[in-house]
């Protein structure tokens, strides 16, 4: 995942994002926030290699780290229905411990 596209490449072929997918960051993080299509009630999500994510673009690293946060956040205010499956995303990611880059993103 040294660049967007290799971003989007992943989570399309390990996620089975729909067709319509848009190969963009706004795509992304919407797509992040439905799962509709994957029959599961939970959710957990790992990034291996993390600091090699977008390691040549700090910007796009943020966007990445930010569509992350915003679709946990998501799911986490999701409200519990009764009779309904509540759906719930948990994301790591691996950051090295020498990088001074906060997480979650403010």
């Amino acid at each position: 995942m040294v660049d967007s596209d290799g971003v989007f490449a992943q989570f399309y072929e390990h996620l089975h994002l729909p067709d319509y997918f848009g190969w963009n960051w706004d795509a992304l993080r919407d797509c992040l926030q439905d799962l509709g299509w994957i029959p599961a009630s939970h959710f957990l999500l790992t990034v291996d290699d993390a600091e090699s994510a977008l390691s040549g673009s700090p910007e796009e690293r943020a966007i990445f780290y930010q569509a992350l946060t915003d679709a946990a956040r998501y799911w986490a205010a999701k409200p519990e229905l009764p009779g309904q499956k509540r759906p719930h995303s948990e994301y790591f990611c691996c950051l090295p411990r020498r990088r001074r880059e906060r997480w979650p993103p403010s």
